[in-house]
């Protein structure tokens, strides 16, 4: 199977970066966990409209879990490192290597006005066809202009960019190189040729000498460096591995590797990431639907986005806002689930507390309940959230049929993928079997994948997905269900439509 001997004795580091928290999670060579680290960091708001978090703050928690992580390990024995990170973020540094300012991400609204000057020089079909994105805020390259605009004084100053999972790379030794899964999320990478468009850099007010050498996933790109090596107590020759953006990794963890196969990263963003050959991309239809196209790894693939910004962390807004009587326990989760009744709701629920994703991109509509009465119990309330979060994926999995995308599979991972009642209401909503992985964490799986991959342990990722991955349950619809749920998802879409009447201007 492409092993070496001795792998029990050899560890490697998958590191995880969100918007909310990073982790670290320590494997041996069979992909054992052997320890695990998670440290939160505060999103700062410091207006209307605008959300950073400090890289600062960032790199010294990743220095936290990376320490934490790894006590139950030889130190000497670690090979690998493989970052992984949330997307469309960037990092500036001067000329001495010192950070300027905070990170906005994505829900960030600046940029919005210089999104729609772009659009003054190109048609979206042009932007769309260069660079596999629709014109939104969200995009580096709009909050680039931004700051050049409103910044810049600090922008004289840079001298490097990098995103996000390169970012922690370069801190901890890496050359100034990035994966073509977080360049593509920039609004400034050609996905065909591969590199910055350089209509899209002059436009942001960056010259392409200061932003990182694109480069594929799973690449290495050099080895811890002494302050680091010291910092951590370990070796020098760790080897850093590009993971890049953590929808892409999620995919790779979860095993979806051929057109069809869709991967549900249940976080903070619920996203569907579907594998797609670019000889069947339809580009007329995936930019109406505002589904991106990011290069897959170094494998001449695709995936395309469907996602719903508010995802998982609507959950977290029922848990901490109308469960706070439980919302410290451990279990929380756990008891909404068993407060929650077993069949479905009549309550309509439109989850866009931090807007909405595909395929409308709708900043302005917001979160909406339907059909309370004064009998509705929290556990009630609880589900319609799962079920209205499922609602709005399901309206992504018809875009994604009806721009050519024929499901094979749809395989859950992530923190929400934990809930069983959650994975039975997409199975039933979406009239589709929905796989569940015996790792939940594909993201750090992927990352210990592409470990094994450099280091020799196997041939091939997909060699090492064959051996790596499995699957423990699969939830199959309730057909006692389905009439139900058709019903009340004509409703979501209804009830979409009328609050976006109420709230468009």
């Amino acid at each position: 199977m492409g092993r070496t001997r001795g792998e029990d004795n050899m560890y490697v580091i998958g590191l995880d970066v969100g918007t909310s928290g990073v982790k670290s999670t320590v494997f041996d060579g069979r992909a054992n966990v052997l320890g695990h680290a998670y440290r939160e960091y505060d999103l700062i708001c410091p207006g209307e409209g605008m959300f950073e978090l400090d890289p600062r703050v960032l790199i010294e928690k990743t220095y936290e879990v990376l320490a934490e992580s790894t006590r139950v390990c030889d130190k000497k024995e670690i090979r690998a490192i493989c970052v992984t990170s949330f997307g469309e973020s960037f990092v500036c540094f001067d000329g001495n290597g010192e950070i300027l300012g905070k990170t906005m991400i994505y829900m960030d609204h600046r940029g919005t006005k210089e999104a729609e000057e772009f659009k003054t020089l190109f048609t979206e079909r042009e932007i769309f066809d260069r660079t596999g994105n629709y014109v939104d805020p969200m995009f580096a390259i709009y909050k680039l202009r931004w700051l050049n605009k409103n910044r810049p004084e600090m922008m004289e100053r840079v001298k490097r960019i990098s995103f996000i999972s390169d970012f922690v790379t370069y801190m901890l030794g890496a050359d100034h190189i990035c994966d073509y899964s977080l360049a593509a999320r920039s609004g400034m990478f050609d996905f065909r040729a591969k590199a910055w468009w350089r209509p899209a850099t002059e436009f942001a007010g960056v010259d392409t000498s200061v932003l990182p050498q694109p480069a594929p996933g799973g690449s290495v790109i050099g080895t811890l460096n002494g302050r680091a090596a010291e910092r951590l107590g370990m070796p020098r020759n760790v080897k850093l591995i590009l993971g890049g953006h953590d929808q892409i990794l999620a995919a790779v963890g979860s095993g979806a590797r051929e057109e069809g196969d869709i991967a549900n990263g249940m976080g903070t963003v619920d996203c569907l990431t579907a594998v797609m050959k670019e000889e069947n991309m339809d580009l007329g239809k995936m930019l109406r639907y505002k589904f991106p196209v990011v290069p897959y790894l170094g494998e001449g693939r695709y995936v395309t986005y469907a996602f719903n910004m508010s995802g998982g962390c609507t959950v977290k807004w029922f848990r901490d806002t109308l469960a706070k009587d439980i919302a410290g326990l451990p279990d929380a989760y756990g008891l909404l689930n068993r407060e929650a009744p077993q069949e479905p709701t009549s309550l309509i629920v439109l989850p866009y507390l931090g807007g909405s994703g595909t395929p409308y991109s709708d900043g302005r509509t917001p979160a909406a309940i339907a059909g309370m009465r004064l009998n509705t119990s929290r556990g009630a309330l609880f589900r319609s959230f799962m079920e209205g979060e499922t609602y709005e994926m399901k309206l992504n999995i018809d875009c994604l049929e009806d721009i050519g995308i024929s499901l094979k599979r749809i395989i859950t991972v992530g923190g929400g993928s934990k809930s069983p009642l959650w994975m039975q209401i997409r199975a039933d909503i979406f009239e589709q079997e929905v796989c569940l992985p015996e790792n939940s964490e594909a993201g750090t799986l992927a990352s210990a994948i592409l470990c094994y991959n450099q280091i020799g342990l196997y041939d091939s990722i997909l060699q090492a997905q064959e051996d790596l991955i499995r699957y423990k349950d699969t939830f199959r619809p309730r057909q006692e269900n389905l009439p139900v749920y058709r019903g009340n998802y004509l409703k979501y879409k209804r009830l979409y439509e009328a609050v976006k009447e109420i709230y468009k201007s």
